[in-house]
C-alpha cells in the first residue's frame, strides 16, 4: 500500500501532534524514523503541499502542524500520498484475445476500488489527534 509513504506521513505528523508547541527539524523526525533526512524533507514537501504542516527555514526553523490534530482525518493523510491501486499496478499489456487478459485489469480494479472504500471509510473514523493519544 502506498509503499511506505502513509507510515512515514504518519509518524512525522505523530510526532508534530506529540510536539505541537515546538517546530522540529528534518533530523529530529529522521531520528525518531530511523530514516535518511533526505527522505523526510520529502514527505515534508507532500505534507505541506496538502496544508498538514507549515515550515520556517532557518537555524531555529523546522516543521510543525498547520491545522489541530483533531481536525486532521487519518483518510485525508492517506488521500495525500495515495499514488495507485491498493492491489499494486495494472498489467501493461495483458492479451486481448484472452477470457482473462481482456478483461483482468478492469476487474482488478473494481475490487480494488471496493477495498478502497472500505479502508478509506475506516481511516475517516480517526482523527491525528486520536491516533496521537495512543502514544
Amino acid at each position: 500500500m502506498n509503499d511506505r509513504h502513509f507510515i512515514l506521513s504518519m509518524h512525522i505528523l505523530t510526532l508534530m501532534a506529540k510536539n505541537s508547541d515546538e517546530w522540529l527539524s528534518s533530523e529530529f523526525i529522521s531520528g525518531s524514523i530511523n530514516v535518511n533526512p533526505v527522505l523526510v524533507r520529502k514527505e515534508l514537501s507532500n505534507l505541506s503541499k496538502h496544508g498538514f504542516i507549515q515550515t520556517k527555514e532557518g537555524k531555529n526553523g523546522g516543521s510543525r502542524l498547520n491545522k489541530p490534530a483533531e481536525k486532521i482525518m487519518l483518510s485525508e493523510v492517506y488521500a495525500s500520498v495515495y499514488n495507485q491501486t491498493l492491489l499494486g499496478k495494472l498489467l501493461a499489456d495483458p492479451n486481448p484475445k484472452c477470457c482473462v487478459g481482456k478483461k483482468i485489469n478492469e476487474n482488478i480494479n473494481e475490487l480494488s476500488s471496493s477495498i478502497e472504500e472500505v479502508v478509506l471509510k475506516q481511516l475517516h473514523t480517526q482523527s491525528l489527534m486520536e491516533f496521537s493519544e495512543k502514544f
